[in-house]
């Protein structure tokens, strides 16, 4: 059953949440987003590991939800820009890049498997991607990493409920 759950939540999820997200108004979206980054990353911030973005605009494309994120840095940390021009685009699924915030997968293989896209400034995005490497889910606070290892695991019982109903012959 919980893997059944699961199944569902990987195929299903990325469509239940595109619609809220489409719909929430910038004015609204952009304080939680913020809020929520310069929380999750005060410690990055604060030893000056996001200087590189000062005055640069980074957009991460979740390219199953159509949701596209265009963020900058400045002295008050990160903010949410709303518009979609950016130096630098990173791009994967949502599944994906859960994965990879949970530390489950690393940047290097995601982009040698083209589910990581960078395009725009490619210096710009190995910086972004070498920041990636160095974020290791301990970092985080502990709320965020308890969602996303429980979120990762939710997605490995579904992947391995699909291989072993792959693996079974058709009776």
């Amino acid at each position: 059953m919980l893997q059944l759950l699961c199944g569902r939540i990987s195929q299903h999820g990325p469509g239940l949440l595109s619609k809220p997200l489409r719909y929430l108004p910038f004015r609204m979206q952009a304080p939680l987003v913020e809020g929520l980054l310069n929380r999750v990353l005060a410690e990055p911030i604060q030893d000056g590991e996001l200087d590189f973005l000062r005055g640069r605009r980074l957009q991460v494309w979740v390219t199953d939800l159509d949701y596209r994120l265009t963020l900058s840095f400045g002295d008050g940390g990160l903010f949410q820009l709303d518009d979609d021009e950016a130096d630098v685009v990173i791009r994967g699924d949502l599944n994906d890049l859960i994965r990879l915030s949970a530390g489950k997968w690393d940047p290097d293989t995601l982009f040698f498997q083209r589910r990581l896209l960078i395009t725009g400034d490619i210096e710009l995005g190995l910086e972004c991607k070498n920041l990636l490497d160095r974020l290791e889910p301990g970092r985080q606070p502990l709320w965020l990493q308890r969602l996303l290892a429980v979120l990762a695991g939710m997605l490995e019982r579904a992947e391995q409920s699909t291989t072993i109903s792959e693996e079974r012959p058709a009776g």
